[in-house]
């Protein structure tokens, strides 16, 4: 005979948290940890070293890197006009992630908007929006960025719209695909006899099913915008001087790699960790919200 466990809050109780899971992930803690300290460099780069990634020293140029005897900010070296590249590497944090974040935020919410209304009510509708969504994945991002920014010309907003045009289909084809799941089970249609309309529907109870595939996805888009605006910015296409941002250190630094490397290689490293983080944990957040693969993130023994 089957009888209820003894002491079932000991049983919730042994559910670790999502900060218990990640803290077992060490990969996870690294990445939370670099982005702690890119968020660190953003805010100094927008307060106490905004002047000293302007400041021009033309005596001390192109200064090589880990000569601790000079001044703090001389560590990772100067650039061709005597400029900290320690202050321009965090001055140039906020136009990277500003970019990455507005075109991200921007199609996840205009694609998971879309791809809501086409799988919840279906129709000529919800087939023009994924025909609209199929067109655009069939051009490359890269090179639809390139003729974009070519034709309207280079600047922040012009390159925010195109990246979040690109990524949005993303969002489109997975909130249909879930929403067609999940609008079938009993749960919804319970609560469309007891009255909820669609509004209510899609927002209280179909919405949050599948927010964290889509967050899923937004994490490791924020990683490919970081990388296709480094890209655009490289090319001349992306951010513009004064501004700054990684991949526009990278562009200016070229010139001077044979006899100044560490101009290319210390955005370059930024770049790559930094994407890195974000791959890193959208992978533990997957992981760490699907119930079928949570127990790769709990000690053995233990059971959800």
């Amino acid at each position: 005979m089957l009888s209820a466990p003894e002491n079932p809050e000991a049983l919730v109780a042994a559910t670790p948290s999502l900060a218990q899971m990640l803290w077992r992930d060490s990969l996870a803690v690294a990445a939370l940890v670099w982005l702690a300290v890119v968020a660190v460099a953003l805010v100094a780069g927008l307060t106490v070293l905004r002047e000293s990634s302007v400041s021009v020293q033309l005596v001390a140029r192109n200064l090589a890197p880990f000569d601790f005897q000079r001044d703090v900010l001389q560590w990772l070296g100067t650039d061709s006009l005597g400029r900290s590249v320690l202050a321009r590497l965090c001055g140039a944090a906020g136009p990277a992630l500003a970019v990455a974040f507005s075109a991200v935020g921007l199609s996840l919410v205009l694609g998971t908007g879309l791809g809501l209304l086409s799988g919840y009510f279906g129709g000529l509708a919800g087939k023009v929006i994924l025909r609209t969504a199929d067109m655009i994945v069939g051009f490359p991002t890269l090179l639809l960025a390139l003729v974009v920014l070519y034709i309207f010309g280079p600047s922040v907003s012009n390159l925010v719209i195109v990246l979040a045009v690109t990524r949005m289909p993303g969002y489109v084809r997975l909130a249909h695909a879930e929403v067609m799941e999940v609008r079938e089970r009993l749960f919804v249609d319970a609560a469309r006899a007891l009255g909820a309309g669609h509004t209510r529907l899609i927002l209280t109870h179909i919405l949050p099913i599948v927010a964290p595939t889509l967050l899923t996805l937004a994490s490791l888009n924020l990683a490919m915008v970081m990388l296709i605006e480094a890209g655009l910015s490289f090319l001349g296409l992306g951010i513009q001087p004064p501004s700054m941002s990684w991949g526009l250190m990278v562009a200016q630094g070229r010139a001077y790699l044979a006899q100044a490397w560490w101009l290319t290689c210390f955005p370059g490293l930024a770049i790559m960790l930094t994407t890195m983080a974000f791959n890193l944990l959208a992978s533990w957040f997957r992981t760490a919200t699907d119930p079928q693969q949570r127990w790769r993130l709990q000690p053995r023994g233990t059971k959800t």
